[in-house]
């Protein structure tokens, strides 16, 4: 009786003392706007006005993804610490930033085809951040409004994009135009918006397949209209990309009157069209 006794103990003394996993839960993006946030201490996932919860690995679903919603995601991250997120056949489409990671750092992978669309901010806004993009899912990135001079993914206008973009696995990114007639915008399609400086990092490996595109003067890779380009440009791996820029603008490098003094590195088996 003793040693059953003495062996409950011992179970019991175990299991508090060992880790508890974090929960990877599912969350709908139709019930509310969504923000990560990680620190050296953990990950947590708040929802509307509900309380934040401890989630290392959420996957972003959304219950009817041929209606857009206008429900957003944000990602804040503290010091060295990266946020992971799986998003899986979202369709957002917002007045702001649709993915809002600015200066943070973000992990996020890619299941499914999921559409982000912003009015008047970016659809995937990242400043001085660090954003790896992965997976074997796709993701269409766009903006309208009358005139939007931010790039569809990177920083906003007047605002660098200093950080680093990381597209890599075997995702699909697209950034084109989004066919209305009145959309006027001389971000680039990754990277700076019309004035902010391009210099931080983009990179394309893997497997993956990226069409970008500016509307009108920014270029399709890289800098916004009158905005330089000092930052790199790396194209590796079996990499399939196709780059333009709707009027004046670089199909990879700078916008229209921005200078181009960074880097554009072609390596691998990566097949590049630029125009």
């Amino acid at each position: 009786m003793k040693r059953r006794l003495f062996a409950l103990a011992l179970a019991l003394l175990l299991a508090v003392s060992l880790p508890v996993s974090a929960l990877a839960g599912e969350w709908f993006i139709d019930d509310g706007d969504i923000i990560i946030n990680a620190t050296e201490n953990g990950q947590t996932v708040k929802q509307g006005n509900k309380d934040a919860v401890d989630d290392d690995a959420p996957v972003i679903k959304q219950r009817n993804g041929s209606t857009a919603t206008d429900k957003t995601i944000k990602i804040e991250t503290t010091g060295d610490a990266a946020a992971n997120v799986t998003i899986e056949d979202v369709n957002i489409r917002s007045d702001g930033d649709a993915i809002d990671v600015g200066s943070s750092s973000a992990n996020i992978t890619l299941k499914g085809d999921n559409k982000i669309f912003s009015e008047s901010g970016s659809a995937l806004h990242v400043s001085d951040g660090d954003v790896t993009i992965t997976g074997s899912g796709s993701l269409e990135a766009e903006i309208g409004d009358n005139e939007n001079n931010n790039a569809k993914i990177g920083s906003h206008e007047d605002e660098d994009m200093s950080g680093k973009i990381h597209i890599t696995g075997s995702a699909t990114v697209t950034t084109e135009d989004d066919g209305e007639d009145d959309f006027y915008g001389d971000g680039a399609g990754i990277g700076s918006g019309e004035y902010g400086n391009m210099s931080g990092s983009i990179t394309i490996d893997g497997n993956t397949k990226v069409n970008a595109f500016s509307q009108e003067n920014g270029a399709g890779i890289g800098s916004g209209e009158g905005s330089n380009m000092s930052g790199s440009i790396t194209i590796s791996g079996n990499a399939q990309v196709t780059a333009g820029s709707g009027w004046d603008g670089a199909g990879i490098g700078s916008g229209e009157d921005g200078n181009m003094s960074g880097s554009i590195t072609i390596s691998g088996n990566a097949q590049v069209t630029a125009g």
